[in-house]
């Protein structure tokens, strides 16, 4: 048969890096396969995974967390519980073995990543008939503090199942900041949450044994890190990709695994990380049969962002891979988008068997039971006079390789709902990426529906908030978009105020990027130019990308202005569990009954924030009026503060319209609940009075301003 093969001979890392500077570079190849147009579509859902004509194993969310769940149509009335509760079920594969049983694989997460918790791959055995259920506990495929996910299953000619799935860093989705303009204290086990992957392979024995190939799948590119002379300290990895493992089974019995793969030399380097760096990834495939590992081969059209998805397909005697490519960001791409497929290369004759591949054999491990429990985490409560409130935290600026800032850093739309669900533990998200990477702001093109159907798949009232959003950048006014609304994206082009005039601030707002100047530079110079309290109820008073405190800025430049604002922090690229959103939202009976959008939407807007760089507890009162609100009349004013560390408190300070007016000393305390009286505003001006807490280990925790007498400030409206 013949194949629509090009062969090019030996690609050279020179070669491969000339395409974009000294970037990116990947493993020497000598077939590149050619790959023709398609008509599939991407298909988003994770969570379930068919079992024949009969039956399913899906995802099903509580307020408890995640449960897996056998469906059988034969008895429809029941189903059966395979796992939970999780944290966060992310990925769900199923294969049906020789002896008629499936095997069900899935990656979870449950836990605090502090104490070493992280992604695992799990399996568990299941029948649909005569006796549908599990068969026997779920096993551990791949466990520890690494992070292991995404599986991949394949059936070959004898009946057994093969297992793949990738790994990266421990910790990940720790806590970690980035430092401004160089971008390059990333270590292997320190970083964003892309930062190096490998990919494994191994078949599942009856008894739950995981039988690794041995040596492991080649990925050369190691060594290549390795001996690169400019690598910092701690980064062995770094930069170093082969993810995304998918495998398949050919019409001759071969064992296919199909990979993503570059190395981005500048990520282990000293120097400056540069960023705005985007070229995709080689997809290649390796074939295993018993004689060993094949040669590497290459499609011809890359990957670009990290959903894309690659599937085998058998058409008689023929076996197909396709896979998704093209990228909508604000450059003018070349690459098609779309599906592609190609035929894969399958040797005329017969394999040796996959029974003669040498493994290494680990015993069966169980996986350790998930207790019981009513929520995923309990939340802070409070009463102020008749009312309730709970406390939740997010974040709601955070980035992903759809943005062209730092694709090779940021992680996917899948990898950003995993860290805030997962290691994150964050109440709600709002994933900002930039409109004009978002196919330059076009409401109706892929990247948005995409983003949109993710925001859908994982807003889970009671348990986890998605909004709608994205990041307007428009010269020196940038806001990221929070909305309630799905049809909110907008190209930036628009000046602020026409942006703000086309919608109702009961449905959307804005909050400028954190603007404080960074090595003398100052970050979207004109943002305090415009005033629009209603639309713009909030800002970043702490930026963890920049790890940058924006709290002298603010006094300085917006509200000696009139500007009228609460106060959160935000990660924005990289950074992960250093900077978050704190909101008090009123509730009716349990927490969880207000953990929805409209609710907290609301308390945005009522600027009942606070921003912090740990899981700080704060709550600022007045009497019964909380942080962000209006004082009456001119004072004085009583100020409660009422806090617990996440570590030993050092003091709290009292911030007085710019200055600094009092500090009270906590000694190490792990709470704190002490008063202060306010002045008021200064004759014939208005005021503000802003509480910063600061811990012992340098965390911070910043409330929203209490502001007196405003009404004279109406006068220095833009």
């Amino acid at each position: 048969m013949r194949h629509p093969l090009l062969l090019l001979g030996l690609l050279s890392l020179s070669a491969a890096a000339a395409i974009q500077g000294d970037e990116y570079r990947t493993d020497p190849v000598e077939t590149l396969i050619e790959t023709t147009l398609a008509d599939s579509e991407e298909d988003g859902d994770r969570t379930r995974a068919a079992l024949g004509p009969g039956g399913a194993v899906l995802v099903e969310s509580g307020k408890d967390g995640d449960h897996l769940v056998l469906t059988v149509s034969s008895v429809p009335e029941l189903d059966f519980e395979v796992r939970g509760p999780a944290d966060h079920i992310g990925a769900v594969v199923a294969a049906r073995g020789g002896d008629g049983r499936w095997l069900v694989a899935w990656d979870e997460y449950r836990g605090a990543v502090e104490d070493g918790a992280s992604f695992d791959v799990l399996a568990c055995w299941v029948e649909t008939k005569p006796e549908p259920g599990p068969r026997g506990a779920p096993f551990v495929i791949a466990g520890g503090p690494s992070f292991q996910a995404r599986p991949s299953l394949a059936t070959d000619s004898d009946g057994t199942i093969w297992i793949a799935w990738e790994e990266g860093p421990r910790h990940w989705g720790g806590e970690y900041r980035s430092v401004d303009t160089l971008w390059n204290n990333v270590t292997d086990d320190v970083g964003p949450l892309h930062t190096w992957r490998t990919s494994h392979l191994a078949k599942v024995l009856k008894d739950g044994s995981v039988a690794e190939v041995k040596g492991g799948v080649p990925m050369p590119s190691f060594d290549a890190a390795l001996a690169a002379p400019e690598r910092r300290d701690g980064a062995r990895r770094i930069g170093v990709f082969y993810e995304r493992p998918e495998i398949g089974v050919d019409h001759r019995g071969g064992l296919w695994l199909a990979y993503r793969h570059v190395h981005q030399v500048q990520l282990s380097e000293k120097g400056k990380t540069r960023s705005h760096v985007e070229y995709g990834f080689s997809v290649d495939l390796l074939r295993l049969t018993g004689r060993g590992w094949s040669d590497p081969v290459r499609l011809d059209q890359r990957q670009r962002d990290g959903d894309q998805p690659v599937r085998f397909k058998a058409d008689g005697q023929r076996t197909l891979v396709e896979y998704t490519i093209g990228r909508s960001d604000r450059r003018r791409d070349p690459q098609a988008k779309g599906s592609v497929r190609a035929v894969l290369p399958v040797p005329e004759e017969e394999p040796v068997s996959l029974a003669e591949v040498p493994v290494l054999v680990a015993p069966p491990a169980p996986a350790a039971a998930l207790e019981p429990r009513e929520v995923v985490r309990e939340r802070p409560t409070t009463v102020v006079g008749e009312q309730a409130f709970a406390l939740f935290g997010g974040d709601l600026h955070r980035h992903t390789d759809l943005s062209l800032c730092f694709p090779f850093y940021d992680g996917s739309l899948d990898d950003a709902y995993r860290y805030a669900r997962g290691p994150g533990a964050l109440d709600f998200v709002a994933i900002t990426d930039h409109a004009r990477d978002l196919d330059q702001g076009n409401v109706d093109g892929l990247p948005w529906k995409r983003s949109v159907a993710e925001v859908d798949r994982h807003h889970l009232p009671g348990r986890f908030v998605a909004f709608h959003a994205y990041e307007r950048s428009q010269g020196d006014t940038d806001h990221n978009v929070i909305s309630l609304r799905p049809d909110v994206l907008r190209p930036h082009r628009p000046p602020l105020r026409e942006f703000w005039a086309e919608f109702d601030p009961s449905e959307v707002i804005t909050i400028p990027h954190a603007t404080a100047p960074v090595e003398g530079r100052r970050f979207c110079g004109n943002v305090w130019t415009k005033r629009d309290d209603e639309r713009r109820p909030l800002a970043e008073v702490y930026q963890a990308f920049r790890d940058v405190d924006s709290l002298k800025e603010l006094q300085l430049r917006a509200l000696p202005g009139g500007q009228r604002f609460g106060f959160i922090a935000s990660s924005d690229h990289l950074s992960t569990s250093g900077a978050y959103a704190f909101v008090w939202v009123p509730t009716e009976g349990a927490a969880e009954s207000s953990l929805d959008r409209a609710p907290i939407f609301e308390a945005f807007r009522a600027r009942r924030t606070y921003g912090a760089t740990a899981r700080i507890e704060l709550e600022v009162r007045s009497g019964d009026q909380w942080m962000g609100e209006d004082l009456e009349g001119d004072g004085p004013f009583p100020i409660q503060v009422r806090a617990r560390g996440a570590a030993g408190i050092s003091k709290v300070e009292f911030w007085d319209s710019g200055s600094l007016a009092h500090v009270i000393e906590a000694g190490g305390a792990s709470s704190v609940d002490r008063s202060w009286t306010w002045e008021g505003a200064p004759a014939g001006e208005h005021g503000w009075l802003i509480v910063r807490l600061i811990q012992e280990d340098g965390h911070t925790a910043w409330a929203s301003p209490f502001f007196a007498r405003w009404e004279r400030a109406d006068g220095l409206d833009d």
